[in-house]
């Protein structure tokens, strides 16, 4: 053999190697489903709810509620997000604390008001209870927010630094998110 029909087999084979790589990048990538919406405010309607079987195999999985199922949303940019009941999200490094008091995120302003000196009676919060991480949430495992309702109305879906949150009560300035809690 030659040394030019040698080199054309080694070009030849880096590049079938590379072919193939690059096929199964492409076949691993499409089987990821990245979803990001546009809007900074999520609407009820960019709550997107999906259910997923799951094969409760671990104890602590079904360990509140007598879970058998995981259910993901969407809350505006970001997707695949499970509710919790109890459990803090812990999704951000930056989380609303009664120490920090006010801050910026996600581009609203978030702020929080106590139970304890706001009692809330005349909310309608189905499900209503304290969880773990001292924020009130519904039923579903929403944490309950204020919010001007020519920001967001009432049954809206925002993103907060402590975790998905929904509307249900007003009383704060436009742009800002007022976390229900239980400090």
């Amino acid at each position: 053999m030659k040394i030019g029909q040698i080199a054309n087999k080694k070009v030849i084979s880096t590049f079938v190697a590379s072919m193939m790589f690059l096929l199964v990048l492409y076949v691993s990538l499409s089987q990821v489903n990245i979803k990001k919406l546009s809007s900074l405010n999520a609407s009820t309607y960019d709550a997107v709810r999906v259910e997923e079987t799951v094969l409760d195999t671990n104890e602590g999985l079904s360990k509140e509620n007598g879970l058998t199922k995981i259910e993901y949303v969407t809350v505006g940019a970001y997707d695949h997000i499970v509710l919790k009941y109890s459990e803090a999200y812990n999704l951000f490094s930056n989380a609303l604390t009664r120490s920090r008091g006010a801050q910026y995120f996600d581009g609203h302003k978030e702020t929080y008001y106590s139970e304890n000196v706001l009692p809330g009676a005349g909310l309608n919060i189905p499900g209503r209870h304290v969880a773990d991480d001292g924020t009130i949430r519904d039923g579903e495992g929403y944490i309950s927010v204020a919010a001007d309702p020519s920001y967001l109305s009432r049954g809206s879906v925002v993103m907060t630094s402590m975790g998905p949150a929904k509307v249900y009560d007003t009383g704060c300035a436009y742009g800002t998110i007022d976390i229900y809690v239980n400090w």
